[in-house]
């Protein structure tokens, strides 16, 4: 059996970055998923558009991406190797969650009214996460 190393500084900077980034998601998604009718005729046209055109498969895509995001950036913090496979649920969730968006009527519009920042740091910081925390297995970080 081979020894945890001892992680470095930025180890511990981009864990809690981690854990900071899906635990926002959570919060999207508790907020999404806890919407009242009030809270729906707030939002624009558009938006509800979009919610009402929704797969129910992407909704659980939404969910199991962000809490498996969640548990694996606990788990990497925790220094667990379970992280590696938790962050690639998490990863394929996002792409299956991601895949709708680009099927639903009207999402490309919304995306150039609001900007294409979170379509992309989405999938690339899942993607990095995985990375990462598989980079931190190889390297025998995780114990």
């Amino acid at each position: 059996m081979i020894k945890a190393r001892k992680p470095p500084v930025w180890f511990w900077m981009a864990a809690i970055f981690a854990l900071l980034w899906n635990g926002l998601g959570v919060g999207k998604y508790a907020g999404e998923a806890m919407m009242t009718a009030s809270d729906f005729a707030l939002l624009t046209e558009m938006e509800q558009n979009l919610y009402a055109s929704r797969p129910y498969w992407a909704s659980a895509a939404f969910a199991v991406a962000v809490i498996s995001g969640f548990l694996g950036s606990v788990m990497l913090l925790l220094r667990r190797p379970i992280a590696v496979r938790l962050f690639l649920l998490s990863l394929i969730a996002v792409l299956i969650q991601f895949s709708s968006f680009f099927i639903l009527d009207g999402y490309v519009d919304y995306i150039r009214q609001t900007g294409w920042f979170m379509p992309i740091s989405i999938p690339v910081l899942a993607a990095g996460f995985f990375l990462f925390a598989r980079w931190a297995e190889n390297n025998h970080i995780l114990k």
